[in-house]
């Protein structure tokens, strides 16, 4: 005969199972002789049964089924069969899910069905109230039951910590992990080409002596169009701006620009903490083992290539810029290595 509560789990999360009856034993008040979970004693298979039959005498009828969603759940054969047994027999079940999964990890397992999040205690009101409805409690006050909630949110919180990711990953992701990494490795090609041209401009560059040298080898690299230097500069920088505009931040932008330069910067932790530390959740910036930028990071690599660019034709033009900054009626950096051309340029 099934008995009214069946925790559906992993082995791997008996101790979240074991908080679980403890709960709907002693704050709920459901008999113990009405819990089944089979890996926390004195609430699974006595001793001298069968464990398949047992099993599926435990999934024949009860009340409810109560399903602990983790990634451990998942990879078990015998979980994801007691899951379907569920729902093939239309028991009523209070699916509980688990981080690291999200919503989006079980709804083509669940089929619309709502789930609650294992924090959510507002939820396990409606699973007292179902169970109030169906089991013969041994009634307890709404103080027990709400100070044992609270206590069982409180005592998950370290076990929790201790689930592990999936040590599978579904044909779907695979596939499209694998996409995105050849799109990244041909982007990554096309952008070595790049900085192969840019590498051999600059090596033939040191080689120069001549002002018609330079005015050759600049119409071999800009492909032959007859750009004014001081467009060619405005639209190098406007590449290096929109690299930047990853960083968001001025302070931030600065830095990764000391960095790339070799020019001193020292954060102001009180005021630009909150920035730095978006920088590093978007993966731009780090602390270990100093601050620094994570110039092998894709945004950063279209930084460092952005910035190569334009700083190798400041080296071939430098004659020409300083034509056009001496003309100019305004004053006009033409260093890219200088804050005052990042502030007139870049910001």
């Amino acid at each position: 005969m099934s008995k009214s509560v069946f925790i559906s789990h992993a082995v791997k999360d008996t101790n979240i199972a074991a908080e679980i009856v403890d709960l709907i034993e002693h704050g709920i008040g459901v008999p113990e002789a009405e819990i089944f979970c089979s890996s926390v004693p004195g609430y699974g298979i006595p001793t001298g049964k069968t464990f398949v039959t047992y099993m599926k005498e435990q999934m024949y009828e009860p009340k409810v089924v109560i399903l602990l969603l983790t990634p451990s759940y998942f990879e078990s054969k015998f979980c994801l069969s007691e899951l379907g047994a569920a729902w093939v027999m239309s028991h009523h079940i209070f699916p509980i899910l688990v981080p690291p999964l999200g919503y989006e990890d079980v709804k083509d397992v669940l089929l619309g069905t709502q789930v609650s999040k294992i924090n959510d205690d507002l939820k396990y009101n409606e699973l007292r109230d179902h169970l109030a409805e169906v089991v013969s409690l041994n009634k307890t006050s709404s103080t027990k039951w709400e100070t044992k909630r609270r206590a069982f949110l409180k005592n998950i919180e370290p076990l929790m910590a201790n689930i592990a990711g999936p040590t599978t990953v579904p044909a779907a992701k695979l596939q499209e992990m694998e996409a995105k990494l050849t799109e990244a490795q041909a982007e990554l090609d096309a952008y070595e080409e790049q900085v192969s041209s840019l590498k051999k401009q600059l090596a033939e560059t040191e080689k120069l002596k001549s002002k018609q040298a330079v005015a050759a080898l600049h119409e071999q690299f800009s492909g032959g169009e007859n750009v004014p230097v001081e467009q060619a500069l405005s639209e190098l920088a406007e590449d290096v701006r929109d690299a930047l505009s990853v960083l968001k931040y001025t302070s931030v932008k600065t830095f990764a620009l000391s960095e790339h330069y070799g020019k001193p910067y020292s954060i102001d932790m009180y005021n630009d903490r909150p920035e730095f530390e978006e920088a590093t959740r978007r993966g731009v910036f780090t602390t270990d083992p100093s601050h620094q930028a994570v110039w092998s990071s894709t945004k950063m690599k279209k930084l460092a290539q952005s910035l190569e660019r334009i700083d190798t034709f400041a080296q071939v033009e430098s004659g020409a810029l300083t034509k056009v900054a001496m003309e100019a009626d305004e004053d006009i950096p033409i260093d890219p290595s200088t804050q005052d051309f990042w502030e007139h340029h870049y910001y």
